[in-house]
């Protein structure tokens, strides 16, 4: 085969890599994510995702309200990096122009800004302790029993990988989950 046929299979197979990645980042920008905190410690990369189509409210709003799981749940406007809250991972949220300290809150020394609308807000954050685990583990089991859409078993399984985090790090008092909107 003469060099000009080699080149030329060299750069298909390339292109062809190229789609791949590019088809690749273009479903991972759709994902939506599971981050945690444990004693103000993050960790290293999400731990659940998934994709689906639109927002959904109100997962986090209804374990802490209706299944009285947690001490605190509400919309922030991004989330803090690991290891320094003056910084925000620009990878999930860019920070927020907001100079207002009514705005934030601090949550086991992680700073949050409060989104002011579901509009403004990118992710829903719960505040769980591993004492929430069991009733936590209940919710899933009855949320995955009843599931009748792809969207209720995912949001089932999210709460199994809530549960098994919570039970993995037993020495950890405090887990703050955020979920990507």
């Amino acid at each position: 085969m003469g060099d000009d046929a080699e080149y030329y299979i060299e750069q298909q197979e390339e292109d062809a890599r190229f789609k791949q990645a590019s088809e690749y980042a273009a479903l991972d920008s759709n994902s939506k994510s599971l981050l945690c905190w444990t004693d103000g410690v993050g960790y290293e990369d999400e731990i659940w995702s998934w994709e689906p189509l639109n927002k959904i409210f109100g997962v986090f709003f209804n374990l802490y309200g209706e299944a009285k799981l947690g001490s605190d749940c509400f919309l922030a406007s991004g989330v803090p990096i690991e290891g320094d809250e003056e910084d925000w991972d620009n990878k999930h949220t860019p920070q927020p122009a907001i100079n207002n300290l009514s705005e934030m809150t601090f949550v086991n020394g992680l700073k949050f800004y409060i989104a002011d609308s579901e509009a403004d807000a990118t992710h829903e954050v719960i505040v769980l302790s591993r004492y929430d685990a069991d009733r936590l583990r209940e919710k899933a089991i009855r949320q995955k029993s009843s599931a009748k859409t792809l969207k209720e078993k995912m949001l089932a399984e999210m709460l199994e990988e809530m549960v098994s985090v919570i039970e993995a790090d037993s020495q950890r008092k405090a887990f703050v989950f955020a979920r990507t909107l």
